[in-house]
């Protein structure tokens, strides 16, 4: 099921303008039809390494959530993460997949896939 990675500073400018409401761990936003439910899981983006190691794990520009950190026995701390000898900046934020009333995962099309990219994007940023 596709999943869309939404930085952590983007979520707190929706909630604190009142454009997404937090419950739990659902991310509620508004769309074209009413609201959509978001199931969301703590992640990070990895942007960069840092210093002059090279990516031995293959992780710059990819999105790994706080379990898969853990299991690649990596430390995270706000935008660091080190894995192994290397250390990484990272973007904060979260995986989200689309889910109904009862928190099972929707079957999303790509057209609703779309409208849902519009609704996100016509949030504040």
């Amino acid at each position: 099921m596709p999943r869309i990675f939404i930085a952590q500073a983007l979520v707190d400018t929706w909630i604190s303008e009142g454009k997404a409401d937090l419950q739990r761990d659902f991310l509620r936003v508004p769309s074209g039809t009413g609201t959509v439910d978001l199931f969301i899981n703590p992640a990070v983006y990895f942007d960069r390494i840092d210093g002059t190691e090279t990516d031995e794990a293959d992780v710059i520009g990819k999105v790994k959530t706080s379990q898969e950190l853990a299991q690649m026995d990596a430390e995270h701390y706000d935008t660091s993460v080190v894995l192994g000898d290397a250390a990484y900046t990272v973007v904060p934020g979260m995986l989200a997949t689309a889910v109904d009333a009862q928190g099972e995962e929707l079957d999303l099309d790509a057209g609703a896939w779309g409208r849902l990219a519009t609704a996100l994007e016509a949030l504040p940023s």
